[in-house]
């Protein structure tokens, strides 16, 4: 009768860590920040997409996975200039089907931790959301100080995530405190 259950035991403790090595791989990609080289400076950590103005194509590429929620950091007048020049973001994407909300944040002035309390607001764990400004910069930078305020993270566990230093910067003019780096020894 051992004999019999050998292979059988086998199989399944075999499975077991195969499947504990993929859901190890899983959770480790889903806990980094993952550039997506196909645009520029386009990123993704967990359910959010954060990037700097985003083309058509990326548009249509957001749909596909699942972004129901853009969030435009940039102020009214560089959207009205990006228009001229590009398309009508508000339109085009509410014609694509997002929900879309601008936030703007002008420049340096902009980052206040009013303005940060009215960014966390607009976030939800459950929904894939597009964050973006210009270049990604006040989007990163606004990111960043929402994983600390509301989800409770370090700023030594962003630099876990983090493995490029995209969204380390000092956030504390956007915080209205001192963050404070502790290193391990």
């Amino acid at each position: 009768m051992r004999r019999k259950l050998y292979p059988f035991v086998v199989f399944l403790i075999s499975q077991f860590l195969i499947l504990n090595v993929q859901a190890q791989s899983i959770s480790e990609k889903a806990d980094t920040v993952e550039v997506i080289p196909q645009f520029k400076n386009f990123y993704h950590y967990q359910n959010f997409y954060i990037t700097g103005q985003p083309t058509l194509e990326a548009l249509k590429w957001l749909k596909s996975r699942g972004v129901s929620k853009i969030i435009n950091l940039r102020t009214e007048k560089e959207m009205a200039e990006y228009a001229e020049s590009a398309y009508n973001e508000k339109a085009v994407v509410q014609e694509m089907g997002f929900k879309y909300i601008l936030l703007p944040v002008e420049g340096i002035k902009g980052y206040t931790p009013e303005n940060l309390k009215k960014f966390n607001r607009l976030l939800s764990k459950n929904e894939k959301i597009l964050i973006h400004c210009h270049s990604a910069r006040r989007a990163m930078d606004f990111f960043a100080g929402y994983l600390i305020e509301d989800r409770g993270y370090s700023v030594n566990t962003i630099k876990e995530i983090d493995k490029r230093g995209i969204l380390l910067l000092p956030l504390e003019r956007l915080l209205g405190k001192e963050i404070e780096l502790k290193i391990k020894k």
